[in-house]
């Protein structure tokens, strides 16, 4: 198996409010894989996403801290990484070792070692993916470093405002070019977004479509207070965009 072939998406969010984020996940089809003192981990249709209690850890509720798993051992991955010219380091954090990438706009991504799924769990919206964004001044730096983790190439906008990528184990990545550094928790659905809609209202979430420039966008209320979080309705031409460098 080759570092690439290993990779999934998994980012971390840090967060006050982990009751309120079970009921969203709950809504949106994901699995509870693994739960230990303040750091949960679920399963999705493609990609995982990370809970971390924010209390008692170097980052705000509300921060997103992009990351990715990989099954290939750590050293290795690391290794493998930094011969492609990624800033990365094996060192820990506050979910444990981990490979630590610092980009040179200084945003930060983690390469975790997975959580483990015996029971083989599969989330109940098979078509949703998490699709956290890099939003950079950098767009050409940020596809580097995701290039050199192994990920790959799916869509690059003609005018340069987007650009994602996939994860053979699961999962999209984003990279919007912008004037402000940061990073986005974001999902895209392969389907109808009333899909999603219909059980995050009945859930209680605060939760509404849109017609935007992007195409159909569903939005819902940030369990920690932020601006409400996306979930893009997958267009099926997808694939007709052309590539283009940023």
């Amino acid at each position: 198996m080759s570092t690439h072939d290993a990779l999934s998406v998994r980012p971390v969010r840090f967060t006050d409010a982990i009751p309120a984020w079970r009921t969203v996940l709950d809504a949106l089809g994901a699995v509870l894989l693994s739960e230990d003192d303040g750091w949960l981990v679920f399963q999705l249709g493609a990609g995982r996403l990370a809970l971390h209690a924010a209390a008692g850890s170097s980052e705000a509720a509300g921060t997103t801290l992009l990351g990715l798993e990989t099954s290939v051992p750590l050293e290795e991955a690391v290794s493998a990484a930094a011969g492609e010219g990624v800033p990365i380091e094996l060192g820990d954090t506050d979910h444990g070792l981990a490979g630590i990438v610092t980009a040179a706009d200084g945003v930060r991504l983690t390469v975790d070692t997975p959580s483990p799924n015996p029971r083989e769990l599969e989330a109940t919206q098979p078509g949703l993916a998490v699709m956290p964004v890099w939003h950079t001044t950098a767009g050409r730096v940020a596809l580097d470093v995701l290039d050199g983790l192994g990920m790959r190439r799916r869509i690059t906008l003609e005018d340069g405002t987007w650009a994602d990528l996939t994860a053979r184990g699961g999962g999209l990545h984003g990279v919007q070019p912008m004037s402000d550094v940061g990073t986005e928790l974001a999902f895209e659905l392969n389907g109808n977004l009333d899909l999603l809609l219909e059980p995050l209202t009945a859930a209680g979430v605060p939760a509404r479509i849109a017609q935007e420039e992007s195409g159909r966008v569903l939005r819902f209320a940030d369990p920690d207070g932020g601006p409400a979080l996306r979930v893009l309705e997958r267009e099926p031409d997808l694939y007709s965009y052309a590539l283009s460098e940023m």
